[in-house]
């Protein structure tokens, strides 16, 4: 049996195993010179051995250099140090074992049984002692075990009886099988050392892994809030020329042109459409991601909302060369039918997008006791790894060029978040160069009747919006409008006086105040953005509490971070968003003042005088 060549371990691995030995090393030491006092007293019963107390006195005295002299060693069980401790500690393992081999050669009396009995049971407990306190370093407990051993077995060889032939064999066995089991005892503690670093450096890993990922979530989220508030900053820096624009554009349309003139104002009105539908896609992406759109449930009809849609869209479809199809249903639903309507739009509009030919088909099924809602096109597909990186914001399938004419890429992103608004899911099949369908599943609850589609007191305004009814008279209406832009003052004084409207446009809150005494207005049109770091909600309240009584309220704002959204929809009056629409704008104006229970006066000849 091959026996182990002692050798020390790398720095890293015996700075460990040595932290392991001095743990126990004061109480090995401590048990040794016991051991040693207690054969000593054995040694000297009947004045046999007097000279075994110099020998315990020696044995003691090597224990308590060990013990205390390793305190002048601080690093002793680190990298740097540990060298030292090891070598240190087997020279003085060394001497202790030699202690115990002197005694076996001295006073161990082959004739005195008792004495041979008690010699060899303190030497191997010494023995199995220092294999469980030292084998973790192979050399020191080897630095122990040969000189401590070695001379058991010399002092039964110069006995030359046969009688000691099973100790004479049995000493150097008992040796072999100590090293042995010492080590692999020190294989067993490098493997767990070796497993503790392992252990280290993971948790290290995972620590250093966790604070990046920390740190790249602070950073996406701090992207995402620089986000917001660009697109905030954009969208109202933007919205502002856009909205004078636009109410310029209608007072321009109720003069009188010639046909080259009106021409040209379809084309500027085409392309201020535009630039305001790209910016209300932003708006309605700011509402989803902002939580402020509360749903408002009611029965009504599909087919209607599948015809309006069929109207407007169909007209793209066919300037694009494709087919528009809606399936007609007499199916009725509970949602809200403004939301559904926004998620089908955007549905349909992207599928026109995305198809360059074919067509696209909107139709409805029914599944058990829900309406399901598709929209069918034959557009390019879209591959399996792409379909949740749809809808996310801004991403776009085959526009790396980022052509503005093909969107912003938030109408998907727009679906998702109304689809979880009215507690739904929008479902995606796809087939690459074939084409998708979308669907989102609404509660069913019957079928549509006549006098259901009669009841929808709802649907007035919107009519009114869309310039279907005639707008009631705003004769003797006295608006104060509060906006800190020149142009927007001029565009908005300019468009209530041709509603024969009397108005006083200000810049500033405290000028607001000051005309109160001379002008008591019937509806205020305030901006949100203010001088002074004021808000049009704030302005309102100081106005109502200097009149003393509540007076209707339109808030315009450019706006679209999330946080000023819901601020914003908290206050107690009508929110538009710039550029507002001026049938919008009169919808909102004849709806306050009708809860507030204001009549138009009887036109008078003179009875207009605008004051600016």
């Amino acid at each position: 049996m091959a026996l182990p060549v002692p050798r020390y371990d790398e720095p890293r691995l015996l700075a460990a195993e040595m932290e392991l030995i001095d743990q126990s090393f004061g109480i090995a030491m401590l048990g040794c010179a016991l051991a040693g006092l207690i054969l000593a007293l054995g040694l000297s019963v009947g004045n046999r051995h007097p000279g075994a107390f110099a020998w315990a006195a020696a044995l003691a005295a090597c224990c308590a250099l060990g013990h205390f002299g390793r305190r002048a060693m601080p690093d002793r069980t680190g990298e740097a140090g540990a060298g030292a401790y090891a070598r240190g500690m087997t020279a003085l393992l060394t001497v202790i074992g030699g202690l115990w081999g002197l005694a076996a050669w001295l006073y161990m009396d082959v004739g005195s049984p008792a004495t041979v009995i008690c010699i060899l049971s303190l030497i191997a407990g010494m023995s199995a002692a220092a294999l469980a306190v030292f084998s973790a370093c192979l050399p020191v407990a080897i630095g122990f075990f040969v000189p401590a051993i070695v001379p058991v077995w010399a002092v039964f060889v110069a006995t030359g009886d046969t009688a000691y032939l099973a100790m004479f064999l049995g000493a150097p066995l008992y040796l072999a099988v100590l090293m042995v089991f010492a080590r692999n005892y020190a294989r067993v503690a490098r493997h767990a050392i070796a497993l503790r670093f392992a252990n280290v450096e993971l948790i290290a890993r995972l620590r250093e892994q966790t604070a990046r990922a920390e740190s790249a979530q602070r950073e996406a989220e701090e992207a995402n809030r620089a986000k917001s508030v660009f697109l905030a900053s954009a969208s109202h820096d933007l919205r502002q020329p856009l909205h004078a624009l636009g109410l310029f554009v209608v007072t321009l349309g109720r003069s009188e042109l010639n046909d080259k003139q009106r021409q040209l104002l379809a084309h500027i009105e085409a392309a201020s459409g535009a630039a305001r539908e790209m910016l209300n896609t932003l708006l309605d992406f700011s509402k989803v991601d902002a939580g402020v759109i509360t749903p408002r449930p009611r029965l009504f009809p599909l087919q209607p909302m599948l015809y309006k849609l069929e109207n407007e869209f169909a007209p793209q479809a066919d300037a694009r060369g494709l087919f528009y199809r809606t399936r007609d249903t007499t199916v009725a639903v509970f949602a809200d039918p403004n939301l559904v309507e926004l998620i089908l739009r955007n549905l349909i509009a992207n599928a026109i997008r995305y198809t360059s030919q074919g067509g696209v088909l909107v139709a409805c099924r029914l599944r058990r006791d829900t309406a399901v809602l598709e929209v069918w096109d034959t557009g390019i597909g879209i591959p399996l790894g792409q379909r949740r990186a749809i809808f996310r914001e801004f991403h776009q399938l085959g526009n790396p060029e980022r052509d503005q004419r093909k969107g912003l890429g938030l109408g998907l992103a727009i679906v998702e978040g109304l689809a979880r608004t009215i507690s739904t899911r929008v479902l995606l099949n796809s087939r690459p160069g074939r084409g998708s369908v979308f669907r989102f599943a609404l509660p069913l609850m019957g079928h549509a009747t006549q006098a259901m589609q009669a009841a929808q007191p709802e649907d007035a305004p919107d009519d009114i919006a869309a310039g279907l009814l005639p707008r009631p008279a705003l004769n003797g209406l006295r608006v104060l409008v509060l906006d800190d832009d020149p142009d927007i003052r001029t565009a908005m004084r300019e468009l209530l006086q041709s509603w024969q409207a009397a108005c006083l446009a200000v810049e500033s809150e405290d000028e607001a105040l000051d005309t109160l005494d001379d002008f008591k207005p019937d509806l205020l049109l305030a901006d949100y953005r203010l001088r002074g770091e004021r808000t049009g909600s704030q302005a309102m309240e100081a106005i109502r509490a200097r009149l003393g009584r509540p007076i209707p309220t339109v808030i315009i704002t450019g706006d679209t971070a999330p946080d000023r959204l819901r601020s914003v929809h908290a206050d107690s009056a009508a929110l538009l968003h710039k550029p507002v629409v001026a049938q919008h704008l009169h919808t909102a104006m004849t709806a306050l003042l009708s809860e507030a229970g204001w009549r138009p006066e009887i036109p008078r000849a003179a009875g207009m005088r605008a004051h600016g």
